[in-house]
């Protein structure tokens, strides 16, 4: 007999959030209908990823850091790491952050096996995750002072410091903190922070919360990653997640920093009809749309309309992307309960979903 968490696992684009199914009674936990994916805390969140406006590119520059960098940073007297995720909001930048976190435990949890092997398990690092604006990343609790202002960038590092520090106490519960990683000065708390990194074998994967910074320029949120950057001490890699309309504003904010080997950059833009495809065939395990392909490329040699039609999905986000197909699947899930949403059941931005026909939202 299906149970009522059955029904709701019928719907393939529904996120658990991560952990509630570990506090709540069977069947009480019920999808959303978004959140970032969070795969290394939630394993139901693995298989839900898409590579969407290629962030599978992203996923792999991460990848060659991964290796050719973030290892060495176990090293004695190696530095830190920054990685900056740039893209318009909603595109996935929380997600993609969590995706390369995932990734680093998967590589870690391979060293660690053979240290095993070798014998030498003592060895092998720890690595923790600090997330210092929840899994939704969001930067609310430390962007505000107590009037009601905007904070200043000195008392936001401050407070993201603050909550950084609480997930090494519960993560080393009785290790004495050095004085230092709690005062005034930060750039000190992060030697502080390295060095009781060092002592406990361990990496830290700390996700800074995203700030709704109100400078159209850019300039303080470039003064905002170079302290950052600074904080990137030995055994740290810091995430700093920052949202732009358009690639030039994210350019001019990268552009002020040092692009040396301390600094990764992964960048995603906008959507397309094609990626409209992938998310809704990803949901039914590769099963392809028939006849729904988006249009060919052009041929080299053919005229070309000088101006073509911006793809209608380029004003679109990948939230909106999952909302429509979570709304559309529980409409088929009520209708029928056979849920098979297509590309052919999506309506880019400017058009109502109350608009599509009954014939548009039946399964196919």
């Amino acid at each position: 007999m299906t149970g009522p968490q059955d029904e709701y696992d019928e719907n393939p684009f529904g996120v658990f959030l991560p952990e509630i199914r570990d506090l709540l009674p069977a069947g009480h936990a019920r999808p959303q209908d978004d959140h970032p994916l969070v795969p290394w805390k939630d394993g139901s969140h693995v298989h839900q990823w898409v590579d969407v406006d290629h962030a599978q590119e992203q996923l792999d520059l991460f990848e060659e850091c991964l290796r050719a960098q973030l290892t060495g940073l176990l090293l004695p007297g190696v530095g830190g790491h920054l990685v900056v995720v740039t893209g318009p909001v909603g595109m996935g930048k929380t997600t993609l952050i969590h995706r390369c976190v995932h990734r680093a435990h998967e590589y870690f949890q391979e060293l660690a096996r053979q240290f095993r092997e070798q014998e030498r398990p003592h060895l092998a690092p720890r690595p923790i995750v600090a997330m210092a604006g929840g899994y939704v990343n969001g930067g609310e609790d430390v962007s505000w002072d107590g009037s009601g202002h905007f904070a200043s960038t000195q008392k936001i590092n401050a407070a993201i410091r603050n909550k950084l520090v609480e997930t090494l106490e519960a993560e080393f519960p009785g290790v004495p903190l050095d004085p230092s990683v709690t005062g005034d000065d930060i750039r000190a708390a992060f030697r502080g922070i390295s060095r009781l990194l060092v002592q406990q074998n361990s990496l830290l994967f700390a996700i800074v919360p995203h700030i709704d910074w109100r400078d159209a320029g850019g300039e303080v949120r470039t003064n905002f990653l170079k302290t950052w950057l600074s904080h990137a001490q030995s055994r740290i890699v810091l995430f700093v997640e920052m949202s732009h309309q358009d690639r030039s504003t994210a350019r001019e904010v990268i552009a002020g920093l040092p692009m040396d080997t301390a600094v990764t950059l992964l960048s995603l833009g906008s959507l397309a009809t094609e990626d409209t495809v992938k998310f809704t065939e990803a949901a039914r395990g590769g099963h392809p749309d028939h006849g729904n392909a988006p249009p060919p490329p052009a041929v080299p040699g053919q005229a070309q309309d000088p101006k073509p039609d911006p793809d209608p999905w380029c004003d679109a986000d990948v939230r909106y992307l999952r909302q429509q197909c979570f709304r559309i699947a529980e409409q088929q899930r009520l209708a029928d309960g056979r849920v098979r949403v297509t590309a052919r059941h999506l309506t880019p931005p400017g058009l109502v979903l109350g608009d599509l026909t009954r014939a548009n939202l039946r399964s196919d």
